[in-house]
């Protein structure tokens, strides 16, 4: 019995890393690479010819936990590097952007979820959602899996992420580049890093970019999203730009910029609001004219109520507006438009960002 409870059972969080909408072009690497979307050219490794006179823009992925066999990146057209990679080559005050994808966020672990549930039941059941189950999965490394070399602080790898970064940033330092030139940014749960750095490790980055920052589940009880809230709203000061939009459409609770833009007010915090489905049909988006290249229709957007004593099981979430639901289920998903080369003129606002701070 107690076999085929393990088998059936199933936590609703996915360390899902966003994946490119093509299938080719995968650059596998376990520590990272420069990319230049301009000639499709990668160079892995840190090391990159003129570090003094280069500004390296550091870009995270999403998703929670992710495994070695994984890390690698996409670099099609429609992807977080055929996009960002665009900037790569771009001239500031003498000196050269360049694109680095971070491809070691293995080094921080993947979550235990599920042995969470298992040793901190409620009520007597192995359920996820739980108060037992944040308080497992926000604390000490108690059950995640051990890496060599690695330090961790949580069975949550989101904050074992910030040790990584710092190994990078100091290996940027000893190949030449100044601290001062080392930028991150990072998508979904990558940008809430953005915003966490700026909090807990202001002189970790010259400053951050979030791209449609979000890092929690569906519960509108979570504790994950409590904490990493708070730890926002307690910084002083956000170095940071935020792009983010009010149909972004993921399944964490009350994720998008409706929730979110109280972050505009802190101080050093610039906000970009991204369009709202605007195209004839009212289900993509827009932008210079351009039609948004998305395959992954809103996967929230909704009002759900969550009924903790069901833990993570579908029957513990009740849709408000079912209606609403149906019709958001057939619009392109907000999140995804930094993946897609329609967010291409939004570049030169993280240039001129960047320009900035130099």
């Amino acid at each position: 019995m107690k076999k085929l409870l393990l088998i059936l059972f199933t936590i609703f969080i996915t360390s899902n890393v966003y994946a490119a909408q093509c299938n080719d072009n995968w650059t596998k690497t376990t520590v990272g690479a420069f990319y230049y979307a301009d000639g499709s050219k990668s160079i892995k490794g840190y090391d990159i010819e003129d570090p003094a006179n280069k500004i390296i823009l550091i870009f995270n992925h999403g998703g929670w936990g992710t495994k070695k066999k994984w890390a690698g990146f996409n670099t099609c057209k429609d992807t977080i590097a055929g996009v960002l990679g665009q900037l790569s080559g771009r001239k500031i005050k003498g000196k050269e952007l360049v694109l680095w994808m971070n491809t070691q966020l293995w080094k921080a672990g993947n979550e235990p979820d599920k042995k969470c549930a298992m040793k901190h039941k409620f009520n007597g059941k192995m359920l996820g959602q739980t108060p037992p189950w944040y308080e497992c999965l926000l604390g000490p490394p108690t059950y995640i899996k051990k890496i060599k070399g690695q330090d961790f602080v949580s069975n949550f790898s989101h904050f074992n992420r910030a040790n990584v970064m710092k190994d990078i940033v100091e290996t940027f330092e000893s190949k030449g580049t100044p601290r001062n030139q080392i930028f991150f940014t990072g998508h979904s749960c990558g940008a809430m890093e953005a915003l966490r750095y700026e909090s807990i490790l202001p002189d970790l980055f010259n400053a951050t970019i979030a791209l449609m920052p979000n890092c929690w589940d569906r519960s509108e009880h979570s504790l994950v999203r409590k904490t990493l809230l708070d730890e926002i709203r307690n910084a002083k000061k956000l170095n940071t730009l935020i792009f983010h939009s009010e149909t972004d459409g993921e399944s964490d609770y009350h994720s998008d910029s409706r929730y979110l833009k109280w972050m505009a007010d802190i101080p050093g915090a610039e906000w970009i609001e991204l369009p709202n489905h605007n195209s004839e049909d009212g289900k993509k988006f827009v932008i210079e004219g351009v039609t948004c290249n998305i395959d992954l229709k809103m996967n929230g957007g909704w009002e759900v109520k969550h009924d903790q004593k069901f833990g993570h099981k579908d029957k513990a979430f009740t849709v408000v507006d079912p209606e609403h639901k149906k019709a958001l289920l057939k619009k392109d998903r907000g999140h995804m438009i930094p993946y897609a080369r329609c967010f291409t003129p939004y570049l030169d606002n993280i240039t001129k960002f960047i320009e900035s701070k130099i």
